[in-house]
Formats: C-alpha cells, structure tokens, sequence
C-alpha cells in the first residue's frame, strides 16, 4: 500500500490516502486526468514529469479510438421497442394511479378515524359535563339538607328555651319566632 498526497500546482493540500499497488496507475490516471497541474506525491516523492507524460499519451490514445457509427436497428425491432416501452410506460403510470387512489383512500380512513377520535372525546367532555353538574346539584341538596337538620336542632333548642320560658311566665312571641328564623338563615349563634 503506498501513501498519495494530491495537492494544486501552487502547492495547497488537497487530499491524501492510501493506494493499493494494483489500483496506482488507475488512481495516478484518473488525477491526472481532472487535475493535470496537481502536484501528486507518492511516498513522499513528487511524481516525475516523465511519468506524467507516459499517462497523458496513454490518456490520449485511449480518447483517440476510431469513432464507431452506429448500426440502424431493423424496423421489426423498433416496432417491438416501441410497444415495450408503451407498455413500461403503461404500467408505470397504473402504479402511478393506483398509489395515488391508495393514498387517497388512507387520508380518507385516517380522517374518519381522527373524526371518529373527536366525536368519542366530545361525547366523554360531555358525560363529565353532565356528572358535574349532577355532583353539584348533589353538594348543593346536602347543604340544603345539613342547613334544614341546623333549623331543626335550633328550633328544637328554641322550643326548650321557651318551656323554660313559659314556666317562667314568658311567652314566645312572633318576634321572637322571627328572630330565630333569621339568625338561623344567616348562620348567628
């Protein structure tokens, strides 16, 4: 394996790497070939001007090969290509349309299952909605029904007071009454 540095003809670094011994005269042919000015080290070791030379000439004649015209096909086989290629071109453009109408048809699936995915989420924001409100009413009827046990325990505690009352020769009064509906609606003690 030999070591190869390429650099500009002014001298600047351009890359550098390992060459197998049977891939050198290739590799040396084809930077020769984009870059004829570049400086190529092997091995530490400029490149001679000779060897430069015996590749460009080997370039040379290998691009100067006599040009070859080619043959007209036979009309029989341009009739039978052409139908080849209607028919590639055919098949190409049904798998086209098909796999845009597959495509269509799972944007459509996707879509109704996205739609589907919404209304069951409504529907569940909805049920919650409604057992809230329910839960509420619930809270609500309980503080109803703890108020009414506080007006009847007060009124229990108002009825002992006005037998003791009575005995003493008080009567409850309709202010009295009054008063204690009040202060019990307004939570007094």
């Amino acid at each position: 394996m030999r070591r190869m540095v390429i650099t500009t003809g002014l001298g600047e670094f351009i890359t550098e790497s390992d060459v197998e011994e049977h891939e050198l005269v290739d590799t040396l042919r084809a930077w020769i070939r984009v870059l004829p000015n570049a400086g190529i080290y092997l091995d530490g070791e400029l490149v001679s001007d000779e060897a430069r030379m015996a590749i460009r000439l080997a370039l040379s004649s290998e691009t100067a090969s006599p040009p070859v015209h080619p043959v007209a096909p036979e009309p029989e086989k341009l009739r039978d290509y052409a139908e080849t290629l209607q028919r590639a071109f055919d098949d190409v453009r049904k798998g086209y349309v098909q796999s845009l109408r597959d495509l269509q048809d799972c944007a459509r699936r996707f879509s109704e299952m996205w739609i589907e995915r919404e209304r069951q989420f409504a529907d569940e924001a909805a049920r919650q909605r409604e057992l809230t409100r329910k839960s509420l009413a619930d809270v609500d009827l309980l503080g109803r029904s703890v108020k009414a046990v506080q007006l009847d325990d007060m009124i229990a505690m108002s009825t002992a007071r006005s037998g003791a009352r009575l005995s003493r020769g008080d009567g409850v009064t309709a202010m009295d009454f009054l008063g204690g509906v009040v202060k019990t609606l307004t939570g007094e003690k």
